[in-house]
């Protein structure tokens, strides 16, 4: 019992910090997502749906209709009003009817029907891949955005320590009389441009990713790390090639 309240208090905080963990996406889960719930896209999918389901019906309107009924009637045997005339009924009536019927109807259009709608289901599906495409192309942008958006906002913080070691100068430059208060005030107005840079930097980095995952159509996490990460290699071509 000595040991149960540290060893509890030990998992706790491990649990703790697993759950602070931030959650990555990748590019390539990034466009999964963004096929599974993106609205547009999901439009585009669901008309290629209808369009399978209009092949089918102009297959079915192609063969013939059949229609059955089947029916009976029973009297029991008495006394009977017809137009107020009594009439007698000696015995019990029994009656029963079926039918069975055939129909076939074809013309122009019911033939040509399955190729029409062949060709709108080809044009569907060139409509479907047309959008992964461009979904795909968006969600990669847009994740470069991001991507830029945050390398900004991270230049923008060193450079504000930058501004902020200058002005750490300029007040103890002045304080052994080596520059004028002019000097100090210039630091200043220098490292308060840099804190409304920085913020700036990193309000925009936030609308980014909040756009990035309005195209992916799901919510966005309390914290997420983009981890796929693009090489920057410097153009080699010639004024020849």
């Amino acid at each position: 019992m000595r040991f149960a309240l540290p060893l509890a208090a030990i998992a706790l905080f491990a649990h703790t910090a697993q759950a602070q963990q931030n959650a990555t996406l990748t590019l390539d889960e990034a466009i999964q997502l963004a096929r599974r719930n993106n609205p547009t896209f999901l439009e585009t999918a669901n008309a290629r749906r209808s369009a399978n389901a209009i092949v089918r019906q102009a297959y079915a309107s192609l063969l013939p209709s059949i229609s059955a009924n089947l029916g009976g009637r029973y009297q029991r045997a008495g006394e009977q009003f017809v137009q107020g005339i009594a009439l007698e009924n000696t015995s019990d009536v029994m009656q029963s009817w079926y039918g069975i019927g055939l129909d076939y109807t074809i013309n122009s259009s019911v033939l040509f029907a399955p190729r029409m709608a062949h060709a709108n289901q080809d044009a569907a599906e060139a409509d479907v891949t047309g959008a992964a495409e461009a979904l795909r192309a968006a969600v990669t942008q847009q994740y470069l955005t991001v991507l830029a958006a945050q390398d900004a906002a991270n230049l923008q913080d060193t450079l504000l320590l930058t501004t902020r070691g200058q002005l750490e100068l300029a007040r103890a430059r002045q304080a052994v009389g080596a520059v004028t208060i002019l000097d100090v005030r210039n630091a200043e107005v220098a490292h308060g441009r840099g804190e409304v840079a920085a913020l700036q930097a990193h309000n925009l980095a936030r609308v980014e990713m909040l756009r990035l995952f309005q195209q992916l159509g799901v919510a966005q996490p309390t914290s997420v790390d983009l981890s796929t990460r693009v090489a920057v290699t410097p153009v080699t071509f010639e004024l020849d090639s």
